[in-house]
C-alpha cells in the first residue's frame, strides 16, 4: 500500500503530467497537420502572390514604353485625380445648379486601377496599360490558349424548355419567403447564374453543354478533356475557387480542403502560441511582437474599412 506521502506526491504531479501531454499533443498537431496540409500553404502562397502581383510567373510578355516614346501622344495632358476630381465636381454643378456641391478637402482623391486596352490578333491578345499616376505604360502580349474549345452548334445560341425549370423554382419562392415570415415589398429577381454542365457527343464528336437556368442560353463546345486554362490561369483559378455545389465533385471535395486550411491556420496560431509560451527566456520580446502585431493588425483593419467606404470599385 502507498503510504501518505506517496498518494500525495502523485496527487502533485498528476497536473503536471496532465499539462505535459497537452504540450506533446499540441507540438504533434502543429507538426503534422502542417506536414498534411503542406502542398496547400505552398499552393495558397504562391497563388496569391500571383493574384497580388500580374508579373509573377507570368504567361505574357512584357514591354515598358518609355516617357520619351509618349511626347507626341499628349499622354503628358493627362490630368493628375485633383484636377480631374475639380472636373466632374464641375460637371456634377453644371448638371445640379440646385445643388452646393464641394470636394472634401480631408480626402485625396485615387485612381483605383491602370487604364487597360486590348486588341485582339489572330488568336493572339495584346493589353496597353496606362499609370493616370507616374505617366508610365506598357505593352503585355498573351499566348493563344493552348486548346481553344472549338464550338459546336454554334447557330444555337438559346433553348426553350417545357415546363420553365426557372419558371417552376420562381413559383416556389413564394412559398419559401412566406415560410419564413417575410413579405419583400419589392419584386424578387434571380440571383447568380445556376448552370447544368454534362458531356454528350454530336455526330460522334464529344462535347461539353453548359445549360443556363435563368435564360436558356446554351454552350456546346468540343470536349477534348482539357481544361483550356494555362497553367498560372488554372492555379490562379484554383486560389479562388470557393463554395459548395450541390453535388459531390472534385470542387466539393476542393472546399472541404479550404474548410480544413482554415482550421489548420487557427490551430498553427493556437499551437504556436503554446510553444512559445513554453520558452520563458523569449516571453518578453514575443510579447512585444504580439503587441506591435495586433496593432498593426488594427491599423490596416481601420484602414481598409477607410478605403471601402470611401471608394467604390
Amino acid at each position: 500500500m502507498k503510504t501518505q506521502n506517496e498518494v500525495a506526491t502523485t496527487k502533485k504531479r498528476s497536473p503536471r503530467k496532465t499539462r505535459s501531454k497537452f504540450l506533446i499533443l499540441a507540438r504533434r498537431a502543429h507538426l503534422y497537420v502542417g506536414l498534411f496540409l503542406l502542398p496547400w500553404v505552398f499552393l495558397y502562397g504562391a497563388t496569391g502572390a500571383m493574384l497580388n502581383h500580374s508579373g509573377l510567373f507570368p504567361e505574357a510578355v512584357s514591354q515598358q514604353i518609355g516617357a520619351n516614346q509618349l511626347a507626341e501622344s499628349g499622354w503628358s495632358n493627362f490630368p493628375n485625380q485633383s484636377a480631374l476630381a475639380e472636373q466632374v465636381v464641375d460637371a456634377l454643378r453644371q448638371g445640379s445648379p440646385e445643388s452646393t456641391i464641394e470636394l472634401n478637402p480631408n480626402h485625396a482623391p485615387e485612381f483605383t486601377n491602370e487604364i487597360g486596352f486590348q486588341w485582339k490578333d489572330g488568336e493572339t491578345r495584346h493589353t496597353v496599360h496606362l499609370n493616370p499616376v507616374n505617366k508610365s505604360s506598357w505593352v503585355a502580349t498573351y499566348p493563344p490558349n493552348r486548346e481553344p474549345m472549338r464550338p459546336i452548334l454554334s447557330e444555337i445560341r438559346r433553348v426553350d424548355i417545357s415546363p420553365n425549370p426557372m419558371e417552376i423554382a420562381e413559383h416556389t419562392v413564394p412559398t419559401v419567403v412566406s415560410a419564413a415570415g417575410l413579405q419583400p415589398n419589392e419584386k424578387i429577381e434571380p440571383l447568380g447564374w445556376c448552370k447544368l454542365n454534362f458531356l454528350a457527343t454530336v455526330d460522334d464528336v464529344p462535347v461539353r453543354v453548359t445549360y443556363v437556368l435563368r435564360d436558356g442560353h446554351v454552350d456546346v463546345t468540343e470536349y477534348t478533356g482539357a481544361d483550356g486554362y494555362s497553367p498560372r490561369q488554372f492555379f490562379v483559378r484554383l486560389h479562388t475557387s470557393h463554395g459548395q455545389p450541390p453535388h459531390w465533385n472534385g470542387r466539393r471535395l476542393w472546399s472541404f480542403f479550404i474548410d480544413a486550411m482554415a482550421i489548420a491556420m487557427v490551430t498553427w496560431g493556437v499551437t504556436g502560441l503554446v510553444m512559445w509560451w513554453q520558452i520563458k527566456r523569449t516571453r518578453l520580446i514575443g510579447s512585444g511582437v504580439i503587441a506591435v502585431s495586433v496593432l498593426t493588425a488594427a491599423f490596416m483593419y481601420y484602414s481598409m474599412m477607410g478605403f471601402y467606404a470611401s471608394t467604390k470599385l
